[in-house]
C-alpha cells in the first residue's frame, strides 16, 4: 500500500472533501494501530527463539507493512513492548562441545533439530502473519463501510468502495478481497424488502365465458 494521495478527493464539494480527508486519516491511524498491534503479538510468538529486533524485521517481511507506516509501527511496537522486555530471553547460541560434535551420527542428529526447529519456526510465522492479514482487512472493511456512508449520496457503494481502494492503492488481491467483503458487509446492513402482498390489478379481470355444448347440426335434403 502506498501513501494515500487526496488528488482524487478534489472533485467532492469541499465541506464533503474535508470530511472524507478526515476519515481517510483516521483509516490510516487505525491501519497503523492494527500493525502495530499484530507487530507486537508476532514478537511474543516467537520470543526465546529470535531476537527482539529480527522478529520484527521478519514481521514486516512476512507481512508486508506498507513502506510510509514501517517506521511508525516499529517505534510503537518497540515502545509496546519496552514493559516487557526482559522477559524476552535472547535466542540460545549453542557452542561445539568437543570432538563429539564431529561425529556422524551426533552431525546428522543436530542437522535434524535444527531442520525441525526452522519449520516450526516458519510455520508459527505464517500463522501469525495471517492472524495479522485478517486483522488489517477487517481494519479495511470497516473504514470503508465508514466511506460508502459517506460518499451515499455523491455515488453508489461499490464506487465508493473502490475510491477507498484505489485512495489506498491496495494490491489486486488485497483489493478485491476488501471490495466483496465490504460490500456483502453493506448489503448485509441493506437487506432487500419483501414486498408487503399481491398487487391490486389496474384493469377488472376479464370474466370467463361458459362453453356451452354445440347444438348437433342435421342436414335435410329436400325432395
Amino acid at each position: 500500500m502506498a501513501a494515500p494521495s487526496l488528488i482524487a478527493s478534489r472533485r467532492f464539494p469541499q465541506p464533503l472533501r474535508l470530511r472524507l480527508q478526515v476519515l481517510f486519516a483516521k483509516a490510516f491511524e487505525s491501519l497503523a494501530d492494527t500493525y502495530r498491534l499484530q507487530a507486537t503479538e508476532f514478537v511474543r510468538r516467537l520470543r526465546g527463539r529470535v531476537s527482539v529486533e529480527d522478529a520484527l524485521d521478519r514481521y514486516f517481511r512476512e507481512v508486508g507493512v506498507p513502506h510510509s507506516m514501517e517506521q511508525t509501527v516499529r517505534a510503537r511496537a518497540l515502545i509496546a513492548l519496552a514493559p516487557s522486555a526482559r522477559d524476552f530471553p535472547e535466542p540460545e547460541s549453542r557452542a561445539p562441545a568437543g570432538w563429539t560434535q564431529l561425529r556422524p551420527d551426533q552431525l546428522i542428529d543436530a542437522l535434524r533439530r535444527r531442520s525441525q526447529s526452522q519449520d516450526e519456526l516458519s510455520l508459527d510465522c505464517r500463522m501469525a502473519a495471517s492472524i495479522s492479514d485478517e486483522a488489517v482487512a477487517g481494519t479495511h472493511v470497516a473504514m470503508a463501510l465508514e466511506t460508502v456512508a459517506l460518499l451515499a449520496e455523491e455515488m453508489s457503494a461499490d464506487d465508493a468502495i473502490m475510491h477507498y481502494v484505489r485512495y489506498f492503492s491496495l494490491p489486486s488481491v488485497e483489493a478485491q478481497i476488501i471490495f466483496r467483503r465490504t460490500l456483502a458487509a453493506w448489503a448485509e446492513r441493506h437487506p432487500v424488502r419483501e414486498p408487503m402482498g399481491t398487487p391490486a390489478s389496474v384493469c377488472a379481470p376479464t370474466p370467463a365465458v361458459p362453453f356451452t355444448h354445440r347444438v348437433p347440426l342435421t342436414l335435410r335434403i329436400a325432395g
